[in-house]
Formats: C-alpha cells, sequence, structure tokens
C-alpha cells in the first residue's frame, strides 16, 4: 500500500510542478513562494487538527534550519522550473538522493558502502550528461542542483526532527514559516495575481498539500526505501507533460544521463534498506 501512496504523491508533485511552469517568469519568485505555501496553509492546518497534532514542534532551532535549507530548496526549484525544459529539471531535481547519500557520511557519521558509492558516481555521470546537450552549463542547470543540494540538507535536518515531532506538524509549521518570510521578500515587488495565475496557483497549493498527505501515508505503511523508489516515477510524468504541454522533446544524452540518475538514486535507496531511521513518535 505505501507504493501506491507514494505513486499518488509522485504524480501530485509532478502535476504541481506542472502548474508551477505553467505560471512561468509572469510572478515574481518570491511572489510564487509566498503564494504557494500560504494557500497551503489551510489545507495543512486542517489535517493537523484533524489528527489532533499539537501545531508547534517541540525542536525550534532544528526547525529553522530546516525552514531556511527547504525555502532555499523550494526557491532554487521554482525558479529552475520557468528556466529549464521540464523533463530536465524533474532529472536534476531527482539527485537529491545522491547528495543526501554524498553528505550523510560527513554531516550523520553514516558509513556509505561500495555499492552506495557506485550509485553516486553512476547518478554524477547523469547529471553531466544532462547538462552538456540539454542546458550547456545554463543558470538554470547549477540552480536546479544547488536546489537539489539544499533540499538534502533539509531532508537529513528532517530525519533529526523525526526523532522527536510529528511529520505533518514539520511540514505544518515549516509551510507557515516560509510563508511569513516569502511574503515579507514579496512585498517590495507583489503583483496582484490575474484570475487564470490564482487558479493555477490553487492548483499548486492543491496538488502540493495532496502529495504531501500521500507521501506521508505511504511511509507509514512501507520502510523508506522502497517508498522512496517509487517516487521516481514523477520523471516519467515530467516527460510526458513536457511534450504534451510544451512540446518539449529531450534530447538523446537527456534520456540517458537522466536514466543514469534514477538508476544510481534507486541503487542508494536499496544499499539503504538496513539503515534504521530515527523513529517518528507516529507515523503522521
Amino acid at each position: 500500500m505505501g507504493i501506491i501512496y507514494m505513486l499518488l504523491a509522485s504524480g501530485c508533485f509532478a502535476t504541481m510542478s506542472a502548474f508551477i511552469k505553467a505560471v512561468g517568469q509572469s510572478l515574481p519568485l518570491p511572489e510564487l513562494v509566498f503564494l504557494r505555501c500560504l494557500l497551503s496553509l489551510p489545507v495543512l492546518f486542517l489535517i493537523v487538527r484533524i489528527r489532533q497534532r499539537p501545531l508547534i514542534v517541540k525542536a525550534k532551532k532544528l526547525l529553522l534550519l530546516r525552514t531556511f535549507f527547504g525555502m532555499m530548496a523550494m526557491s532554487g526549484f521554482f525558479f529552475a522550473l520557468t528556466h529549464l525544459p521540464f523533463a530536465e529539471c524533474i532529472f536534476l531535481g531527482r539527485t537529491q538522493p545522491l547528495i543526501i547519500a554524498l553528505l550523510a557520511p560527513v554531516i550523520l557519521k553514516e558509513k556509505t558502502p561500495a555499492a552506495g558509492w557506485f550509485a553516486i558516481f553512476t547518478g554524477l555521470v547523469g547529471v553531466a550528461l544532462i547538462l552538456q546537450p540539454g542546458v550547456t552549463w545554463s543558470i538554470g542547470a547549477w540552480v536546479a542542483i544547488g536546489a537539489a543540494s539544499a533540499s538534502a540538507l533539509a531532508h537529513i535536518l528532517v530525519r533529526r526532527l523525526n526523532a522527536t515531532e510529528y511529520p505533518l506538524v514539520i511540514v505544518f509549521n515549516f509551510t507557515a514559516l516560509t510563508c511569513f518570510c516569502a511574503g515579507l521578500w514579496s512585498l517590495p515587488h507583489f503583483v496582484l495575481p490575474t484570475h487564470k495565475q490564482l487558479m493555477l496557483l490553487l492548483g499548486v497549493a492543491l496538488f502540493a498539500s495532496l502529495g504531501q498527505l500521500c507521501m506521508t501515508l505511504a511511509y507509514q505503511h512501507d520502510r523508506a526505501p522502497a517508498v522512496a523508489s517509487a517516487s521516481y516515477t514523477s520523471v516519467v510524468l515530467a516527460v510526458i507533460y513536457g511534450y504534451f504541454i510544451w512540446g518539449e522533446v529531450p534530447h538523446p544524452l537527456t534520456w540517458f544521463g537522466g536514466g543514469l540518475i534514477v538508476v544510481g538514486g534507486i541503487l542508494v535507496l536499496k544499499s539503504r534498506m538496513h539503515v534504521n531511521e530515527p523513529p517518528s513518535p507516529a507515523a503522521t
């Protein structure tokens, strides 16, 4: 059941990304981040209250760090979505597990097995192949990789927060703090969204919230590495959306590089099957 929930989550997140790309550069980046979080807050608040969870986490310093890196990741990913072909952006975003595997020995003092290093090398070769033919080392590509790195750091912090906090409460707190910070950031250049932009942003908020709920349920029902492997189905949807909505056809080497990233990511996750994650007080 966990795999099914993750497939649904991957579909929701890919669709959310498509809505962001559809908004494009018509709204300032800080405003895009602000409205994405603002419109998601009521749904997250309702879910937290229905599940009778606390509204505020205990580990506030860790939450601030998670918010800092999470906001960097979200801002960078939104920038990349509006400056890169859709599939290439999603492929580069899927380097996050590889970066976590690179950082884990340093930050978490976890040993990376030989299979893990092989997987990292495979994924990095894939990144190089995508950058060379498809985006020619453009700023969008570097921002996408930077966003994946920030997301990896945020994920590592979430693993520490999971030892004492409920996952949904972490998400709610992160969204609220990011909304506040992005709101201040967007004030000097705020643009009132049109009705069409507002509908697209409502789609972003809806699919982001549904994706988060499905992902939480997925990790509740199955082992984390097995579930996370299913998240790579998002790249299939990315290619489909890119082709039918924007007429994008990935370069042949982009296909090959993206495949290497997916293979490397799945190998990393499989190499972690024996690793015990910090226990959460409850699955949600």
